[in-house]
């Protein structure tokens, strides 16, 4: 499976495609800027709330100019 045709990413997985540390991340969902769910005992960020946390902050970045 590759990136472009799956639907749910690890933590780590996550980091890679927001280009972040793995602490803002963890921050991010701690405050609830960005979804996640667990399953068992793995935390998945769904791609869509990836990339709808990436668009969200684009119209942010927008608004601010």
């Amino acid at each position: 499976e590759t990136v472009a045709e799956k639907r749910a990413f690890s933590v780590d997985a996550s980091c890679v495609y927001l280009d972040v540390s793995r602490a803002t991340l963890n921050r991010l969902m701690d405050s609830g800027k960005l979804r996640n769910l667990h399953i068992g005992r793995r935390r998945l960020i769904l791609r869509d709330d990836l990339d709808e946390f990436l668009r969200a902050r684009l119209a942010e970045s927008e608004i601010g100019n």
